[in-house]
């Protein structure tokens, strides 16, 4: 073999290993970045926040970082990373089903979204917990049987047995059978057998019934001189 013809072998060993290299390259998937087109159910669509590449990126539809404990109102236009996984994520993320194995997956095939923070945001209290979403705020348990629901116009709470508030020594709670307001100052409870606005108001006709019908005398050994207050109906006007 003359000399040529090793300089030759070796120079197409050296472009065969760098094309085996850029194909290898290729394949592989990338944490590129990317921004939220679209959310259908528990998927997003991204799109790819690059330019001057010498390849067209298409949009993806990928699962979105997080568990299903917390859900993202994300908004298109939302920006982040996308995070490839060494092998197909379908049966984790039911995009597909079925069970991985060990084969590589296609560079844009197996791709997650996670949010990262952004510079524009609002500003907030780096010392609490900041929740909010475009309509508001939704908490829960599994079942939706207490729910938590706070929108831009109102806050909704509602639970199948009780609701307790606690301010200091003060409570108040509320039932299915009524409710009970408890102090410093006393109680207050909406029950037949305690102070409540039911017996208040009995008390109170009562009371009426006594005005309008008492009698005494006038003082000098006269006879009667009638009701203190003669027909008056509870009614009291500013």
């Amino acid at each position: 073999m003359s000399i040529e013809q090793k300089v030759n072998f070796a120079r197409n060993m050296n472009r065969f290993t760098d094309q085996k290299l850029e194909e290898a390259f290729q394949s592989a998937g990338k944490v590129l970045p990317a921004s939220i087109v679209s959310q259908s159910g528990n998927m997003i669509t991204v799109s790819f926040e690059l330019r001057d590449t010498p390849y067209v990126f298409p949009q993806v539809t990928i699962p979105l970082f997080g568990p299903q404990y917390i859900r993202y109102p994300m908004q298109p236009g939302d920006k982040g990373i996308v995070i490839p996984a060494d092998t197909y994520l379908g049966g984790v993320s039911g995009q597909g089903g079925g069970v991985a194995d060990l084969t590589p997956p296609a560079n844009l095939s197996a791709l997650v979204f996670l949010p990262i923070n952004n510079t524009e945001w609002g500003a907030v209290n780096g010392q609490v917990l900041t929740l909010y979403g475009p309509e508001g705020v939704t908490i829960r348990d599994a079942g939706s049987n207490t729910t938590f629901l706070l929108t831009p116009q109102s806050i909704t709470i509602a639970t199948p047995d009780s609701f307790k508030v606690t301010l200091g020594g003060t409570v108040l709670t509320l039932t299915q059978e009524g409710w009970s307001l408890t102090g410093q100052s006393g109680a207050l409870q909406d029950n037949t057998a305690s102070t409540s606005p039911r017996i208040m108001h009995a008390g109170w006709q009562q009371l009426l019934q006594w005005l309008n019908s008492h009698q005494h005398s006038n003082g000098n050994g006269g006879g009667n001189t009638g009701g203190p207050i003669s027909g008056f109906d509870g009614s009291i006007t500013g």
